[in-house]
């Protein structure tokens, strides 16, 4: 009678589990929504060199979900501009690391917000253009003007034709005294400005501190050039970059900062100081240790990625002067025999003149070098990140440019992580972009503003 008892029981509990289970709701799939992945190919003027690298660059935009929707319902969108790290290009993002599947699926899960990412192609001669002015002494383009590129040509082009945050706005100047930012303004013809505006020295930072007064109804913005009005508009703009598009993504930041609401960097070479304890890995690579008269005879069709990297920062911080008459660290690039100097000779010696030159680019310095008075960087939201086995050393770097950081910003502000391997997988350049990807588009949504 007892296991009669205990039959009818498991049958009675076997139907009440079947008969939950189907009145149930099973848990709810998410759906993951579908973005497009646009690709163009555009001339930029600011591009054009002596290198002959080319002008026409490929632009790869990704758009989120529900993307035509939105705009239909003049849904202003975060932007973030995602420059691309050494030896790659704008398509590296999707190609290499999948951009598409990560922002589908983390806006899907509402992880992130509905933003555009804009991956233009910054690659230069020999992998990278660390996103900088090129230019001779005499004023024209060497390398190309990569900043101009990205902060004018390029900028324009995205806000008009994907963020529709250009369409009917004027912006107007609200205060009497501005700090104007060199190539930053255009100024009506009527305005009448008590000090005149000259160029930045060739070797200091780019942006000029003076404040000058200004009559706040008779200035103009060319909506090419980032000044707003709007502090929406500005939180809505992020830039990030792995490697030398971390660097390029800092230094525009901080020299536009009332453009950027926020900035990361990935693996990026901040501080440049360690990089002078790979001139011997590079000396002996080419046998220059031994016989220095190689130096001169360094074939830069097949350079390694630590030769790459040395001459496009040659390219991009120190064309040789043609009046210069000292060659002991010149490379021609071109026939008619324009090239670079590198700042160390056949000997490994620094070449001062040189790496001076380096140095007034390095993001440390130009830090270090921001006047107390510029309150503007400060209001920038930063994130920094770099593998603790950085072949480059880059890990080291960031720690460096982290600590001069905190001099300047507020910590709040500054999220700095340095992320380890695994055992026969170490954190390396460009190991673990993929994941860290997803930290950079959590960051940068969270410091957006849904307009």
């Amino acid at each position: 009678m007892r296991r009669v008892k205990q039959l009818i029981f498991l049958v009675l509990l076997s139907l009440l589990i079947i008969s939950g289970c189907s009145q149930r709701k099973n848990p709810l799939q998410m759906e993951i929504g579908n973005g497009g992945l646009f690709e163009n190919t555009f001339e930029f003027s600011s591009l054009e060199n002596v290198l002959n690298d080319p002008v026409g660059r490929t632009l790869l935009v990704y758009l989120p979900p529900g993307y035509q929707e939105g705009i239909a319902s003049n849904y202003k969108y975060p932007i973030l501009f995602l420059l691309h790290g050494f030896k790659e290009n704008g398509r590296s993002y999707q190609h290499f690391y999948n951009i598409k599947t990560i922002a589908d699926e983390m806006i899907s899960t509402g992880e992130i917000q509905p933003m555009l990412i804009v991956m233009p192609d910054g690659s230069g001669r020999f992998g990278g253009s660390f996103f900088n002015n090129s230019v001779l002494p005499d004023g024209r383009n060497f390398g190309g003007k990569y900043e101009d590129y990205i902060t004018k040509e390029l900028f324009d082009h995205v806000l008009y034709n994907y963020g529709k945050w250009m369409e009917g706005v004027t912006y107007t100047v609200e205060v009497d005294t501005i700090p104007i930012y060199r190539d930053s303004i255009v100024v009506d013809t009527t305005c009448k400005i008590d000090t005149t505006i000259s160029d930045c020295p060739p070797e200091s930072l780019v942006y000029d501190t003076t404040i000058y007064k200004i009559p706040y109804d008779t200035i103009l913005y060319d909506t090419t050039v980032f000044v707003s009005d709007s502090i929406s508009f500005q939180k809505n703009l992020g830039i990030s970059g792995h490697a030398n598009g971390g660097y390029g993504a800092l230094r525009i930041a901080t020299d536009y900062p009332l453009t950027f609401g926020s900035v990361s960097a990935m693996s990026a070479p901040l501080s440049f100081d360690s990089l002078l304890n790979l001139v011997p890995i590079f000396l002996h690579t080419y046998g220059i240790d031994t016989l220095p008269q190689r130096y001169h005879q360094i074939d830069l069709n097949n350079l390694d990625r630590l030769g790459c990297l040395f001459f496009a920062m040659a390219v991009a911080f120190s064309p040789h002067n043609p009046s210069d008459p000292d060659l002991s660290t010149f490379f021609q690039l071109t026939p008619s025999g324009l090239g670079v100097d590198l700042p160390f000779d056949s000997l490994g010696d620094t070449d001062t003149t040189v790496w001076n030159k380096w140095l007034i680019n390095d993001m440390k310095t130009r830090i270090t070098n921001l006047p107390s008075s510029d309150t503007l960087v400060k209001k920038l939201k930063f994130y920094i990140d770099c593998g603790e086995q950085d072949e480059f050393g880059f890990d080291v770097q960031d720690s460096i440019f982290y600590n001069a950081l905190l001099e300047k910003v507020p910590a709040s502000n500054i999220t700095f992580e340095t992320y380890s391997g695994y055992p026969g997988y170490p954190a390396l350049n460009n190991s673990f972009i993929y994941d860290r990807l997803r930290k950079v588009l959590k960051f940068h949504s969270d410091c957006f503003t849904a307009p």
